[in-house]
């Protein structure tokens, strides 16, 4: 194997004019997001992602 990790593109959201987003369902079920969980926002070299905070 090449260990290079697949790449997929599970949906696009805006910012709100109060800088809110909303997490599309692809996502939230990817990661099995419900209403009330924690997520955090993890910059690493040059990219920005979300994790849910049981993963820290």
């Amino acid at each position: 194997m090449s260990g290079k990790s697949k790449k997929e593109i599970l949906g696009m959201s805006a910012l709100s004019h109060k800088f809110q987003i909303t997490i599309p369902k692809e996502v939230r079920t990817e990661a099995n997001l419900g209403e009330g969980d924690k997520i955090v926002f993890v910059k690493e070299d040059d990219r920005i992602y979300i994790k849910t905070s049981v993963e820290l």
